[in-house]
């Protein structure tokens, strides 16, 4: 990716540039309009070019009224622009950044597909939405990756997070699903999911463990998963950790404090300083997948 073309590629198409240089030319032109008119009443003043002098300062008058109500029009109008920032700027920067990169603000998990992952309570008390999805490829892995919202209304129990769907199979049959102890107890929609006690006792301390039995999870728990896992938890992305393996697939899930991507894009931003943002944002995908 051309980051600079795509930079001005992107900025050309949000058009706050363009009406930001339209302000300044103005604005020297206003700087030029009162040198002008300034000369001219001086040459008035002193006998020169006396007819002239007096059309020259009342033309750049009139023209600098005209001029500055634009101005003022053009930033009244930079002002109030509230362009879409996932559609404008995260959507473009997701087709540069991973091959076949797709994102779209509405289409993603259904609830149904959520708690078929048997990461999530399916306890009626318990709802689900998603939105922002983000797919493609990257590394050479298939992913996908859709905010999570959660909500217990009895409790008042609301989440925010990010879910991660990978393409890396292991050998487990069966779904084996590890939660950090700050994540609530599983009320799976899979009756035979259930807490299980793994021999490993780093494991055993760091998770809780769902699972049909103990020696599938044993058997998944080699000396390099447990790496992994502790290293996945190392990141420390967020304050409730769920990571689940079934049907050849990789799961993982984090709570963050807001949705992903902001939703407005204004005069304020700073186009290059979103990128990064959004580049930090995408950059998790990676880090996850290096360390599976």
């Amino acid at each position: 990716m051309d980051k600079r073309k795509f930079l001005k590629k992107l900025d050309k198409n949000l058009g706050m540039t363009k009406i930001r240089n339209q302000i300044r030319a103005i604005s020297l032109l206003f700087v030029f309009l009162v040198i002008g008119a300034a000369f001219a009443i001086y040459m008035n003043h002193n006998g020169i070019w006396l007819s002239y002098g007096i059309i020259i300062a009342a033309a750049s008058m009139i023209v600098l009224a005209l001029f500055m109500s634009y101005r003022i029009k053009l930033k009244v109008r930079l002002g109030n622009m509230k362009l879409d920032y996932r559609e404008r700027i995260v959507t473009p920067f997701a087709r540069e950044y991973f091959e076949d990169g797709y994102f779209s603000k509405i289409g993603s998990l259904t609830e149904r597909e959520i708690i078929s992952t048997n990461m999530f309570s399916s306890a009626k008390d318990y709802e689900y939405s998603s939105c922002n999805e983000l797919k493609g490829k990257h590394k050479s892995v298939k992913f996908s990756n859709s905010d999570v919202f959660e909500d217990c209304y009895p409790s008042e129990y609301h989440v925010h997070g990010r879910f991660f769907e990978f393409d890396i199979k292991t050998p487990n049959i069966n779904p084996v699903i590890f939660t950090t102890s700050t994540a609530p107890i599983l009320d799976c929609q899979n009756p035979q999911v259930k807490l299980v006690k793994p021999h490993n006792d780093v494991i055993d301390r760091m998770f809780r463990v769902y699972a049909f039995d103990e020696n599938e999870v044993n058997a998944l728990l080699t000396d390099n998963m447990v790496y992994k896992l502790r290293q996945l938890v190392g990141l420390q992305l967020g304050r409730i950790v769920k990571i689940g393996f079934q049907n050849g697939k990789t799961y993982m899930y984090f709570t963050t404090e807001e949705s992903t991507y902001a939703e407005e894009f204004t005069k304020k931003n700073s186009l290059e300083l979103e990128l990064k943002k959004i580049r930090e944002k995408f950059n998790v995908v990676g880090k996850i997948i290096d360390i599976l």
